[in-house]
């Protein structure tokens, strides 16, 4: 995600994305192709580190599929703490990401590491795209459908298992979720005429749509109803659950957002809640939307229609 370097705009007209419209990558256009390209990593949130290393790999290259891109390979992000961690679980975060990697026809070709107090895994991500059918945030038009692929509410429910709030088996729906790879939502998005898409992380439902809104110059409207939860994460924000992440996307948005749905506090938190391996935002024609998410069920990705695209002020709006 490119949000913190909006306004470096880059003189060089081979960049047909930097970060001036805050997209989830950077496009370069190499002849008549174009290389997407993203780095992301990650501090661990479960105990299993096979599953944290997959995690991490999903959530970096997420960001290429967010712009209707192919992974082509991978460098790892190692930031290990020196002769605190074993061996053998070092090698299976590496293990974790190699086989997410590998899951998408990737390569990975190296990295690099270093040693730090906290551990850290990611990945930087090359990929491919036609640079005639980009999903990006200045895509959107009025009428189109949002598209929404997995459910809301990791950050919350994360925070309670490391508090130790949850246990394994209440995590375990998130794991599930986080590990689901967005390559087949990306490419069912072109397939069906998708113009835009985010994919929806630390900046939180609202943040990630405001991008789009921004971008595009236009409103967002979403059923709050709608909107995909994941177990536990109500039970846990109604027990004083939270992330820093939260509290500062609420404010990030201030002035932007239009609350028409009456929302308890605890039902609120979730538009702001950030995501890890979280769900790709698609804006789909009205035509196709029905067709896209028939298709997306059928791939086994459960996906869900939770709003649309209008005219006006960019924003987003909760009904």
């Amino acid at each position: 995600m490119l949000a913190p370097l909006r306004g470096m705009a880059a003189a060089d007209e081979r960049v047909l994305v930097g970060p001036d419209t805050a997209d989830d990558a950077g496009v370069f256009a190499l002849g008549d192709a174009a290389l997407v390209a993203t780095v992301d990593f990650i501090t661990p949130f479960c105990d299993d580190p096979y599953r944290f290393g997959r995690v991490a790999a999903c959530n970096a290259m997420s960001d290429i599929y967010a712009m209707g891109g192919e992974v082509l390979f991978a460098l790892n992000i190692c930031c290990f703490p020196e002769g605190q961690a074993p061996a053998g679980v070092l090698a299976e975060i590496l293990r974790g990401g190699l086989e997410a990697v590998c899951e998408v026809g990737g390569a990975l070709i190296g990295g690099h590491s270093v040693a730090d107090n906290e551990l850290k895994y990611g990945l930087a991500v090359i990929g491919r795209a036609d640079p005639e059918r980009l999903l990006t945030n200045a895509g959107a038009r009025p009428g189109q459908r949002l598209v929404l692929t997995k459910p809301l509410g990791c950050g919350a429910v994360l925070n309670a298992f490391r508090g130790g709030e949850l246990d394994e088996a209440g995590l375990e729906p998130v794991l599930v979720g986080m590990e689901r790879l967005n390559a087949t939502a990306s490419r069912l998005a072109l397939r069906h005429g998708a113009t835009a898409c985010t994919d929806i992380t630390g900046f939180g439902l609202v943040g990630h749509g405001l991008e789009v809104a921004r971008a595009s110059g236009v409103g967002l409207q979403v059923e709050f109803a709608r909107l995909p939860i994941y177990p536990g994460f109500l039970e846990m924000t109604a027990a004083g659950i939270a992330t820093r992440g939260t509290r500062t996307n609420r404010a990030a948005v201030a002035g932007q957002l239009e609350l028409r749905a009456s929302l308890d506090e605890v039902h609120e938190t979730l538009l702001y809640d950030p995501q890890t391996s979280g769900p790709l935002l698609i804006c789909a024609p009205l035509e196709e939307a029905d067709d896209l998410l028939e298709a997306l069920g059928a791939a086994g990705e459960p996906a869900v229609d939770i709003g649309e695209v209008v005219a006006g002020e960019p924003n987003v709006t909760i009904v």
